[in-house]
This record gives structure tokens, sequence and C-alpha cells, in this order.
């Protein structure tokens, strides 16, 4: 094997395999990488942890072809340290039987294993393939990420829910978390392939992996294929490397939630966001015991933001609100939970639909000229109220 490569490149490829081999291997061949250069085309990076697959292919120069198995973490940590922008010569040496890396006056010698021990990588059978624009799913990721459920005690729970909705002959891909006290949910209009796709839950770890894998992508294309239990995305950077990563899906069934976020609540508060996120964010700084518990008081024309801590003290705000309902309800919420709700809307005003200071809270974006298609919806349940 013999080949030519721009280090930038390189090292792009290789955190790409190194975010999903663990740092501990029951087996050793997993902390490898499938390195295979092919003369005239280039080489394909091959990184798996059994559940997730990555696969980089990149065009460079390649004299001799050749295919190994490579230590992905120390191939990793030799190419960041090489110039930045610089070629890299990969090359076999037969006198001492390893695999060379040259780059201006630095060299390495690094011992590898056969790839025929490499676990095979068999391609899934996707019942459906579908474009999507890489800041969109960004975007819907993102949101209905906020009510994922964060530890494994309900692993049905500890993903993100997609499936396709028709409502009134709008086609939707709907994308749904919940955490049992949240609910965040974001739709997106739907190309005609998901018309075909089964409902399925996308696993915590791989929403991680494909938010890394998709960062500063912008406008860019992806291609999302689903089977029976595994979800793959395609796509290719700027820098030519077309990536091609899959991962299993949870099997489970998610909870029926439609119910909670289509609730007639007819108590509406209507606020500006981000005087509301700041007010909060300033009250919420003296509660820090279990339930963070920040208490709303809402009135005609005001929303009072209360928080009382024991061991540090209290916090008071007020700011302007238009609220249409009862002339006064108190609701108390985790801040931390309505704080990171709220971050995620992007209109000048929110609007709380609230029924009581019991029931779950609807809270939705409020829609303008510049921002009419915005479809997304979260539901809250309050902490109760305790009075002495």
């Amino acid at each position: 094997m013999k080949l030519l490569i721009n280090q930038k490149v390189l090292e792009k490829t290789l955190a790409h395999a190194n975010w999903i081999i663990e740092k501990k291997q029951a087996i050793p061949i997993l902390g490898y990488i499938l390195f295979e250069a092919e003369s005239g085309k280039g080489i394909k990076i091959t990184a798996t942890n059994m559940d997730m697959t990555i696969v980089d292919t990149i065009a460079c120069d390649v004299e001799i072809s050749g295919r190994y198995c490579l230590p992905a973490s120390l191939l990793y940590d030799i190419t960041r340290k090489i110039k930045t922008g610089s070629e890299i010569l990969i090359e076999y040496t037969e006198h001492d039987n390893s695999i060379k890396l040259t780059s201006n006056k630095a060299s390495f010698s690094i011992h590898y294993m056969e790839s025929d021990g490499f676990p095979p990588i068999t391609d899934a059978k996707y019942d459906v393939t579908f474009p999507m624009k890489t800041k969109i799913l960004q975007k819907a990721i993102d949101v209905a990420k906020v009510a994922m459920l964060q530890d494994n005690s309900r692993f049905h729970l500890n993903g993100i829910h997609m499936h396709y909705e028709n409502e009134q002959e709008n086609s939707k891909l709907r994308f749904v978390a919940t955490d049992l006290f949240r609910i965040s949910c974001i739709s997106t209009s739907a190309p005609a392939e998901v018309q075909n796709m089964h409902p399925i839950i996308v696993s915590k770890r791989t929403v991680g992996e494909i938010l890394r894998l998709i960062d500063g992508s912008g406008d860019e294309m992806v291609n999302i294929s689903v089977s029976e239990n595994r979800i793959s995305f395609t796509l290719t950077s700027s820098e030519n490397i077309k990536t091609e990563f899959g991962s299993r899906l949870i099997n489970g069934t998610f909870p029926e939630y439609k119910a909670a976020v289509e609730v007639a609540n007819n108590k509406i508060l209507i606020v500006d966001t981000a005087e509301f996120i700041e007010a909060l964010d300033r009250v919420s700084t003296v509660v820090v015991d279990s339930t963070s518990s920040v208490k709303l008081r809402i009135t005609p024309d005001k929303l009072m933001l209360s928080g009382v801590s024991q061991e540090l003290g209290s916090a008071r705000e007020e700011i302007d609100a238009n609220f249409q309902g009862a002339e006064q309800l108190e609701i108390c919420f985790n801040s931390r939970y309505l704080l990171e709700i709220l971050k995620e809307v992007e209109t000048p005003q929110v609007q709380l639909r609230l029924a009581g200071s019991n029931s779950s809270t609807i809270i939705e974006p409020v829609a303008t000229d510049k921002t009419p298609d915005i479809d997304m919806v979260f539901a809250i349940m309050p902490i109760e109220i305790v009075t002495n």
C-alpha cells in the first residue's frame, strides 16, 4: 500500500471513526479501523462498535492498493499532531512489516492487524430512503432532544421518535421525545418517500453522533435510509468526504403522546421570549434544590417570577405579559426544564396555554410574518404547589 493524503482531510475522517469507537474494548479488533486503499480511486475508512458503523470514502492519490486494520486512537493522535494541511505519505514497509506515515521531517511506524479479522459489515436492506437538508435535520433534533430521557431506566424513551403524520392532507415528518415530565415535538415537511416509513426510535447515542457529523454543514443534503432495525445517514462534506453513518434502532414502543399536546387549554399567556428567559435565568440562580422550582404568578398584564431557597435566600422579578384567562393564576415549574424549552423558541414572543396549577402547560412559538411555518410544540408538567 502506498498513498498520499492531506492531513486535514485524514484528521477529520479519523475523528469520525473515534467518535464511535469505545475507549475500552472487550474485543481488541473493535479498537481498530479498516483502512482500504484502491489504486485510482482513493481510500475507505471503516469503524464499528457493532451497534454503530461509520464509513468514510476519500478521493486521494493511491499508488499501490492495500487493506489493513490500524489502531484508531494512535493513528488519530499522530495525524492531528502533524502540521495542519501538510501532505502525509502512508505506505507499507516490508522490511519491518509495518505501516509507515511520513510528513515533512517526521515519520512513524505503526503495527497493524490483518484485515480478515475485522467484523464483516453487511448492508441493511433499507425500505425507505429520503433526502433532507442538514440544517433542517439539525434543528429538528435540537428541538426534540430537549425532552429526551437522559438515563437508561426506560430504554424506549432514551431517544427520539420519528414518524410520518398526515393532517388534513399536510404531510409531516415528526420528531418527538419525552422524559415523562416534558414532551417536545417538531414537524417538518415530509418527502413523498416518508409515507412508507414505519415509526422508529433513534437512540440518544445515535442522535449525538449525527449532530456532530452534520454540525456546520449548512445547506448540504443528507440521505436518510430506514429499515426494520437500522437507520443510516449519508452525506458528502465540503472536503469531498462521503460519510455513511449507520446505527441500530431502539426496539420498543413509544408512548401515545398526542393527547398530551392537543389538550384544549384555554388560558393564554403571551410574553416576550428573550425577556422571559433572562428573568427566569436570574430568578433560578438562588434555587438549587432537587426540584429547582420557580413559581409563576400570572395576572392580566404581569408575570411575577419567584424562587425561594432555605439555604441561599430568595429572588423575584416582574415582566410585562398578556394573559387571557382568569384574573390570577399561580403555577410552579422546574426552572431548568422550562429554560431548556424556551431556549429552543426563536420567535420574539412565546405562548403558554394553561389550564390550572396542577395541569400540563403547552408552550408554542408565536408565529410572525417572517416565521409563518414554525411547527413545534412542547408540553411540561408543573410541580405541585404546597400550601403550608
